[in-house]
């Protein structure tokens, strides 16, 4: 239905612009959809671009959601350079390029009044390093409960399952509230502390997760100095990962960047812990299923 209303406003403007010689009629691009393909050793393919960038010529034109009827003024053989989009800590009315995606490139003869259908798909750039990657397959696990809190374990519950098209999985993780009936709260953090400043830093750092929360869920930072006259580690909370009451997997783009830059520059830390935690009335339960955390950088 959106192709067809395109199309017909598409034809209503070319009939309008004929009419008006000073009017200069573009050409269309039209992006229907979009894909994401990571190697074996980048982890799940599932990706959340919310919209695209759209630079012609090396000119920006800017930045549309999905699907995406570009109109161009261009004419011939034409460099379009696709630039994929995220919801910048889940928040829809931030929407930036996401700088660990690459760009899709394609030369398209465009003609006035011609519509021309590209799939984007995108890859991780060579130089991402990844700091993390818990798919919850392996024995152990990168992040383990704090003191007091509920466990974090898995689960084969194949209706409880990330599940994403083509990929196996055998593993997801969870955690339940309360717990024993007695607990209430969970923290959870990296067990090893991530050695990341603002030179190894020089792009990017952030966490993707796919999850499927009950209950909003605070995310942050421990930040910790080796120094002995900064003994006590700084939090640094980023945001909230919002609960979804059809309890539907999502997946959420969490900037680490600006935290981690500051802190090793002004603060003088030197290595960091990521941590979620939540806490539930005693009236109340929650449910918190987890995978596919990454935790890159470039």
């Amino acid at each position: 239905m959106k192709l067809i209303t395109s199309i017909v406003l598409t034809i209503s403007l070319f009939c309008l612009f004929s009419c008006n010689p000073k009017v200069e009629i573009p050409a269309y691009i039209y992006v229907e959809k979009i894909d994401f393909i990571a190697t074996n050793t980048e982890g799940t393919s599932s990706h959340k671009i919310a919209n695209i960038w759209v630079i012609v010529n090396g000119k920006d034109i800017g930045t549309y959601a999905l699907p995406a009827l570009v109109p161009v003024i261009a004419n011939g053989n034409t460099d379009i350079t696709i630039v994929a989009g995220i919801k910048l800590n889940g928040l829809a009315s931030q929407r930036p390029r996401y700088p660990m995606y690459t760009s899709y490139i394609e030369k398209v003869n465009l003609a006035k009044g011609k519509i021309d259908t590209i799939s984007p798909v995108f890859h991780y750039n060579e130089d991402v390093t990844f700091d993390i990657l818990e798919e919850f397959e392996s024995a152990g696990l990168t992040f383990s409960p704090g003191e007091g809190s509920a466990p974090l374990n898995k689960t084969q519950d194949t209706s409880l399952m990330f599940h994403y098209p083509n990929e196996m999985n055998n593993f997801s993780g969870i955690i339940q509230l309360p717990f024993e009936d007695t607990v209430y709260h969970f923290e959870i953090k990296t067990k090893e502390p991530l050695h990341l400043n603002a030179n190894s830093v020089k792009v990017a750092c952030f966490v993707e997760m796919n999850y499927c929360f009950s209950e909003d869920v605070e995310i942050g930072v421990y930040a910790h100095s080796s120094s002995s006259s900064v003994s006590v580690p700084q939090q640094y909370s980023i945001c909230n990962i919002m609960g979804t009451s059809n309890l539907e997997w999502g997946k959420i783009y969490v900037n680490l960047t600006d935290i981690i830059n500051s802190a090793t520059v002004n603060m003088s830390m030197t290595h960091f812990d990521i941590y979620m935690k939540c806490g539930i009335s005693r009236n109340k339960t929650g449910r918190f299923l987890f995978d596919n955390i990454k935790v890159i950088h470039r």
